[in-house]
C-alpha cells in the first residue's frame, strides 16, 4: 500500500472512532446521567476531531 492509501485508512478509522464516541456520549448522558463521564468523553471526541481536521487540511 502506498502512503496516501495508509493516510486514508487512518482517517477512516478516526472518523469511525469519532462517531462511536458520539454514541457513547449520548448513552452516558441519557442512560447514565453522568455529566463527568460525558465531559471526559466529549473532550476525547474533540481531540479526535482536531486530529481529523489536521489530517484533511
Amino acid at each position: 500500500m502506498n502512503e496516501g492509501q495508509n493516510k486514508v485508512d487512518e482517517l477512516v478509522k478516526l472518523i469511525r472512532i469519532y462517531f462511536q464516541l458520539d454514541e457513547i456520549v449520548d448513552f452516558a448522558l441519557v442512560e447514565l446521567g453522568d455529566n463527568e463521564v460525558t465531559a471526559k468523553i466529549s473532550g476525547v471526541k474533540d481531540d479526535v476531531r482536531k486530529v481529523i481536521e489536521r489530517m484533511i487540511s
